[in-house]
Formats: structure tokens, sequence, C-alpha cells
């Protein structure tokens, strides 16, 4: 029970982190970068075109995976979606009515927005209840394709990247691929581990004291 309270609490924080980002306005990760670049063409809330991409994962990870589906795997999804929701209302309406203009104040911005969301995936991940459709269909290909996580994961990213440069040329949309990609870039797996590894020691602990 309280794993499932801190998955809320961390997945909520997660939300506001990629809120912050989006709101910083100097570029997004390369999956984020996609989807609000999505979003605007189709008309659509980020949070919202977050989630058909995540839902598309998600189908196409139970397609591929050998086993049956598991009640674990459709809770999985509704949180994730509950995730976009999160997004969306911090991005349109808490957030919506506050201006930067400094750019070192939304340099500052998008570095604290990054830092929340790569420690809140960090605990998520850490905590095992809940696992992100791209991350699970990673590891369906990974295991089908005999290649390692890391290089689907990074084909991945690759395909974000392009995609995005191509349609923002086509379309002559605003260009979400930027500085704060480049920071992303440097900065979230690292965070990401670090928050990862601290809470799976944590578990640990609490788990072998309870025992």
């Amino acid at each position: 029970m309280k794993r499932i309270v801190y998955s809320v609490i961390t997945f909520i924080l997660f939300g506001i982190g990629i809120s912050l980002q989006i709101k910083a306005g100097i570029g997004q990760s390369m999956f984020n970068a996609f989807c609000l670049l999505f979003a605007d063409l189709l008309h659509l809330e980020i949070g919202t075109m977050i989630n058909l991409f995540n839902l598309f994962f998600f189908l196409t990870y139970l397609y591929m995976q050998p086993s049956r589906p598991k009640l674990k795997d459709f809770t999985q999804i509704i949180a994730i979606m509950g995730n976009g929701l999160v997004i969306n209302l911090f991005t349109y309406s808490v957030l919506n009515h506050i201006i930067v203009q400094s750019y070192y104040l939304k340099i500052m911005l998008f570095i604290f927005g990054l830092f929340l969301a790569a420690i809140s995936l960090g605990a998520i991940l850490a905590m095992g209840i809940i696992r992100f459709p791209l991350e699970g269909l990673c590891i369906v290909l990974s295991e089908k394709q005999r290649i390692s996580l890391a290089k689907v994961r990074m084909g991945f990213d690759i395909f974000f990247l392009a995609s995005t440069l191509i349609v923002t040329l086509i379309t002559r949309h605003t260009l979400y691929i930027r500085e704060g990609t480049a920071i992303s870039f440097l900065l979230l797996s690292r965070l990401m581990g670090f928050s990862y590894d601290f809470h799976r020691k944590t578990f640990l602990k609490v788990d072998t004291d309870y025992v």
C-alpha cells in the first residue's frame, strides 16, 4: 500500500516536471518534442497526445509479448493515462498564466522540471509497480530480436529525433529540438539512474527490515 501511494505521488511529480519543461519553452526531450509537435499539428493537448502514443506502444507490446495479457498490464495503462491528464492540468491550467521572459529563468525552470521528472521516473521504475509502455515494448523487442535494450531504446530516440526534424521542416512549424533537448540528453539518464539506484536500495532495506 505504501508503494502504491508513493507511486501515485511520484506520478504526479513526474507530470509536473514534464509541464515545467514545456513551460520553459527551450526545447524538449526527444519523445516529448515528438509528441508536442504532433499535438500542435493535430490541435490536441500535449498530455492527450502522449496518451495516444502510449496507448499505441501498449497495444503493440500486448501483441508482441509471448504471454497472455495480465490484469496488471491494464492497471498500468490506466495509471499512464492518468499521467497524461496531470500533464494537461498543469500545462494548460495551473501554469497557463505564468509568463517567464528571462532566458536564464527559462533554463533554470527547465532544469528543475527535468530534475523533478527524472527523479520521479527513477523512483517509479525502482518500485516496479508500473512500467511505461515504451519501456515495456523495448524489452519485448530486445528479447525477440536479441538486441541490447540500450540499442533498442536508442533506436526509438533516433526515430523520434529524425521524425521531429523532418516533419518540422515540411510543415515549417516551431522547432522543439533545441538546447533543452541537449540538456535532457546529458542529464536525464544520469539523474534517473541515480534515483533508481537510491530507491532500489531504500526499498530493499525496507523489505529486509520488514522480513
